[in-house]
């Protein structure tokens, strides 16, 4: 009979800044896919090499649903 032993989950940091990264966010008139709510907050980041544009990433006002563009 083989024994098993239950690993330990990895613990994960937010590389991306978390929750206070969006409580300091600009916001910007757009409409959400999800809820259609009118305004949502981003921010900007350079997650590729520096020749590529920075990506946004937004997230709504209304139903906190997240997205990016580029």
């Amino acid at each position: 009979m083989t024994s098993r032993s239950r690993m330990k989950r990895k613990v994960v940091d937010d590389v991306l800044g978390g929750e206070e990264t969006w409580r300091d966010a600009d916001s910007t008139a757009v409409a959400c896919d999800k809820c259609g709510h009118p305004r949502a907050y981003f921010y900007q980041l350079q997650i590729r090499s520096a020749d590529e544009p920075m990506t946004t990433f937004c997230r709504c006002a209304g139903c906190a649903y997240q997205w990016r563009e580029n």
